[in-house]
């Protein structure tokens, strides 16, 4: 599930170019974004919401990003990872949540696991929600 230092520097890059207030930049940067495969999508916009050196900017627009992933393309994109990268997703998350310091990041954060729950309905959600409702119940006054 990890890319190499090179390709998530690049993902930064783009990212910073999504950004862009120039509407050349930017587009070409969507375009971009719409090539990658929806797994490489998952591994670099989660390694990029962990990465706490990185720009606040890009940490939220990476956290736009995977939720909207997840709402728009779930079916597509996380059924066919392997369950223990699923399994490792659903716990990232809940790692993610508990050790954010920004709020503004944290409810973003909440909203990816959020979304992730929501498409998990039926499936795999008793594992997730258990996990979940439990982290909830130990970390309620940090979150």
């Amino acid at each position: 599930m990890a890319a190499t230092a090179a390709e998530q520097q690049q993902f930064y890059l783009l990212l910073g170019n999504l950004l862009s207030p120039d509407n050349v930049v930017r587009k070409q940067a969507e375009e971009t974004y719409e090539n990658i495969p929806g797994q490489s999508k998952i591994t670099f916009l989660l390694q990029a919401i962990r990465n706490t050196t990185a720009a606040e900017e890009a940490r939220q627009m990476a956290a736009v990003l995977l939720r909207r992933l997840l709402s728009s393309a779930f079916d597509e994109v996380y059924p066919t990872l392997p369950s223990d990268v699923q399994t490792a997703i659903k716990s990232e998350l809940l790692m993610i949540i508990q050790m954010e310091t920004q709020s503004s990041m944290r409810k973003k954060i909440c909203d990816i696991a959020a979304e992730l729950a929501r498409n998990l309905i039926g499936s795999s959600l008793g594992y997730f929600l258990g996990t979940f409702l439990e982290f909830l119940g130990t970390n309620s006054s940090t979150i």
